[in-house]
């Protein structure tokens, strides 16, 4: 049952709370009305409040009225507060999550009423350059924390009527604004409502970070791989969005949940789309091979050094075997080792403030590895082999593939040391099967090189020229593919 209005029960929830300011206001007239300010000091522009709405308490037309209703009319239906962003609600809990949020409560205790004012401000950084996904030519804003300026950003670049943005609140304790925007005319609806149920059904007290909501989205499935892209790109959301895929904005994250995701739009970039498509083209391509190379090449030297010396030509195999003579250790604990030690680096560099962290990766790469050749702990052609894997693997875009190929190296090196190329074979062949037997929302995760009945290929392994794109994905904008006429 919903809980009515009452600044009584209100003061007594908040009754220990100090920046929790629930005040009698008078209105100084024949009728000695009397209405409750309930709002949260610094979560309120102080000005826009004692401009909008204590001074009108104080004007001949609220000394006018009689009752707390005609007090209420003249307010909320005849515009006697000076603000457009105003509502009514009946329900105790949507007041107080409100007011919790930012907003200032006007409480009308004869009525069970409240009139609630939009005058947020906090402090709050600055729309600046994105930290992951900056591009030479192209826009250089980026998500922030706060909801309703990500949701500004998008609705900046679709003007389009069709654009909804739907807010709900989740968690039970923290009740965090959460933001569903999707293309009416475009998205399958369908899906939102799945989306929009999941979403509500998140029964937890806080939403504390990113995988508060991710894990309860993506279904229970035992996998690496990324089953949604995040974005801190408001064009790039936006180039999803009109595809007919489904946005997720979160209060407190600085980025946006795009879905349903597939594995292309993983090593897709923003850079892509701002040279021209032959370059772009290049370069993706090239992105898949470096994928390629970070995931396998540890594995295949292992393989080649322990099981198949033959398949090198004699000149190399030679010159391995002289550079790792000395090396106590063999090629699986020396490559592993170093991996090992590879992560280590990474994941102190992050730690650290960022100046220092920069510097320690540098330095502890170069130093320990130079020491470590020359103490004949690890061969030069190990470093060689790490470092390039280290490299390729930092041209991937999404940190989250990057991470999923970093762990999948380590399970790649463990069978080529056990088995050689049988080992590697048998992984990837695992790997294959897996990646093809996972699903984002009823899309293939693979999609749209497994599926027969799709053939928009014009932005996976090559881009094509812009001309080209002239249907959406079928899977997803199933009501609506048409995205250009271009004859």
């Amino acid at each position: 049952m919903t809980q009515v209005i009452n600044s009584t029960t209100i003061k007594e929830i908040y009754k220990k709370s100090t920046d929790v300011l629930v005040r009698p206001i008078d209105i100084k007239s024949a009728y000695h009305l009397t209405l409750t300010i309930f709002c949260v000091d610094g979560l309120v522009n102080s000005q826009v409040f004692d401009l909008t709405i204590i001074k009108p308490l104080t004007e001949e037309g609220a000394k006018r009225c009689s009752t707390q209703e005609a007090l209420f009319e003249y307010f909320f239906k005849n515009g006697g507060a000076y603000h457009a962003f105003a509502s009514e609600t009946s329900d105790m809990d949507k007041l107080i999550t409100c007011v919790m949020s930012g907003m200032v409560g006007l409480i009308f205790d004869d009525l069970q009423k409240a009139i609630l004012f939009d005058v947020r401000t906090f402090d709050k950084r600055s729309v600046s350059e994105p930290a992951e996904e900056g591009v030479m030519k192209g826009a250089k804003d980026s998500f922030i924390e706060v909801l309703r300026t990500n949701t500004a950003l998008i609705r900046r670049r679709i003007r389009s009527p069709y654009l909804v943005i739907e807010q709900m609140y989740v968690g039970k304790q923290s009740r965090t604004d959460v933001a569903l925007v999707y293309l009416s005319n475009i998205c399958d609806m369908s899906l939102v409502d799945k989306i929009r149920k999941q979403l509500q059904s998140i029964d937890i007290d806080n939403i504390a970070a990113a995988s508060f909501v991710e894990e309860y989205l993506v279904p229970p499935k035992q996998t690496l791989m990324p089953q949604i892209m995040y974005t801190q790109r408001p064009d790039r959301c936006c180039s999803n969005l009109t595809d007919g895929r489904i946005a997720i904005v979160v209060d407190g994250i600085p980025f946006v949940y795009v879905l349903p995701c597939q594995l292309p739009m993983l090593l897709q970039s923003p850079e892509d789309y701002a040279e021209n498509f032959i370059a772009s083209s290049a370069f993706r391509l090239l992105r898949y091979i470096t994928v390629l190379v970070s995931l396998l090449l540890p594995a295949f030297y292992i393989s080649i050094t322990t099981f198949h010396n033959q398949l090198l030509p004699v000149q190399m195999i030679l010159s391995i075997q002289e550079a790792k003579a000395k090396v106590p250790f063999s090629s699986w604990i020396e490559v592993l080792g170093l991996l090992f030690s590879f992560e280590i680096l990474i994941e102190a560099g992050l730690r650290l403030p960022k100046p220092v962290g920069q510097a320690m990766s540098i330095v502890g790469g170069l130093v320990v590895g130079q020491a470590a050749v020359s103490a004949n702990i690890i061969s030069p052609v190990v470093v060689i082999v790490v470092a390039l894997t280290g490299i390729a693997g930092f041209t991937v875009p999404n940190q989250d593939l990057a991470i999923a190929l970093r762990i999948s190296r380590f399970v790649l090196g463990i069978l080529a040391a056990f088995a050689g190329f049988f080992g590697v074979m048998i992984g990837i062949i695992f790997i294959c099967l897996h990646l093809c037997s996972l699903d984002s929302f009823g899309v293939a995760y693979l999609t749209p090189f497994v599926d027969t009945h799709e053939n928009v290929l014009q932005d996976t392994l090559l881009r094509y020229p812009i001309k080209d794109f002239e249907l959406r994905p079928k899977k997803i904008a199933r009501k609506n593919r048409r995205k250009q006429n271009t004859h």
